[in-house]
């Protein structure tokens, strides 16, 4: 939960910042494409990592060199001296621990957890992700608000380092047997030739293109809608995050209740055009109190698809290629820079609505296609 609410901390202060350095939501985006690229690449290679190492010991790795990139980007902005590059080379620096973390982290949960209660356990993990945000977006935004950006880099890397002492007393199960190590280039080739060759696992891959990459770059809009829309600043943006892990908290505490979900498809093509049509939404949200509901409906519908689409991944993934594969979603958070480039250009040219109508366009799009290639993902 602490790394969380960092990568929450860092979320809300990089945004503002370039904002605030910037006054435009393409850059804002553009840190986001810097953030992308170590993940399109390295993703891949955390997935045979996960699949190939002590996954305990890659933890501790991947949490230490996060604490440096927190630490580091303390220093410069409390010494005064912060300047655009600084924010893309902590985005580049972030963007690789996150594509080594998610593989490895949501790998350990199946060696937990028995299969059929795979939605309630990813259910709680949303819980518990949507709990950070509930009160950390707001009260990082007051720190700022109070202070200076710098002071919330300081609290996120001393959140890091509870982490690492955490990681380095717990035990992690190894079921798979990693004494014999084919080469690392033949074991990245077979996880895509799995997923081509699985029609299932390659729809639920596309559809998470959607609210993903596409939907979820909507918060590149944010600073832009709290101050042209609603003439407020960095209090606001952190309020309305917050107020989004109530959606979170209440789609996680649905499908934690549940005994057994049967309806996984279903589900995420619900959650899936809900987020579409929350953006849209958004596109003519010119009153404060407009947002409240469309920010709650997105953390529901985030949630929903997030526990349907991994449950089902890892319901699915054989042990020794569930890191490969769930690296491959990853590709999904991936590509979310290259949306937020495009909205923040529309909000940019035409204004934070035209941003918001382009993503939902294509949130529902995505929609559309997953359906029209593997229609059956209903039967899920």
């Amino acid at each position: 939960m602490l790394s969380a609410t960092a990568m929450h901390a860092d979320m809300v202060a990089r945004s503002w910042l370039v904002w605030d350095l910037t006054g435009s939501s393409t850059s804002v985006a553009s840190v986001l494409v810097a953030r992308a690229i170590p993940m399109l690449i390295l993703g891949l290679i955390g997935g045979v990592a996960a699949d190939r190492f002590n996954r305990r010991k890659l933890l501790f790795v991947i949490q230490s060199w996060t604490l440096l990139m927190h630490a580091i980007m303390a220093a410069v902005l409390l010494a005064g001296i912060v300047e655009m590059w600084h924010v893309y080379v902590l985005a580049f620096g972030l963007g690789a621990g996150m594509a080594m973390n998610q593989p490895v982290r949501t790998s350990i949960i199946p060696n937990l957890v028995d299969k059929k209660d795979m939605v309630n356990a990813m259910s709680l993990n949303s819980i518990a992700i949507n709990s950070t945000r509930l009160g950390g977006p707001a009260l990082i935004a007051l720190l700022i608000a109070a202070t200076d950006v710098g002071w919330a880099y300081v609290w996120s890397a001393g959140a890091f380092a509870v982490v690492l002492i955490t990681t380095s007393r717990i035990e992690f199960p190894e079921t798979s047997d990693r004494r014999e190590r084919p080469n690392p280039f033949n074991q990245l080739i077979e996880g895509f030739v799995y997923i081509g060759q699985n029609r299932v696992i390659l729809a639920l891959v596309l559809i998470g293109l959607g609210p993903l990459a596409i939907g979820f770059s909507h918060q590149t809009l944010l600073p832009q809608l709290v101050e042209e829309e609603f003439g407020a600043g960095v209090g606001l943006m952190g309020f309305l995050t917050s107020v989004g892990a109530i959606g979170g908290l209440s789609g996680g505490l649905f499908i934690a209740s549940r005994r057994t979900v049967s309806y996984k498809g279903r589900l995420m093509l619900f959650s899936a055009t809900s987020y579409g049509l929350a953006l849209l939404g958004f596109a003519g949200a010119n009153m404060l109190w407009m947002a409240f509901p469309l920010i709650i409906w997105i953390g529901i519908s985030q949630t929903l698809f997030r526990a349907g689409n991994s449950a089902t991944l890892m319901e699915l993934a054989p042990d020794h290629l569930r890191g490969r594969i769930i690296s491959a979603t990853l590709l999904d958070t991936a590509l979310s820079p290259a949306a937020g480039i495009a909205a923040g250009y529309a909000a940019d040219m035409y204004g934070v609505g035209a941003g918001y109508a382009l993503l939902s366009a294509g949130c529902l799009g995505v929609v559309v296609l997953t359906l029209l290639i593997y229609p059956k993902i209903r039967q899920l």
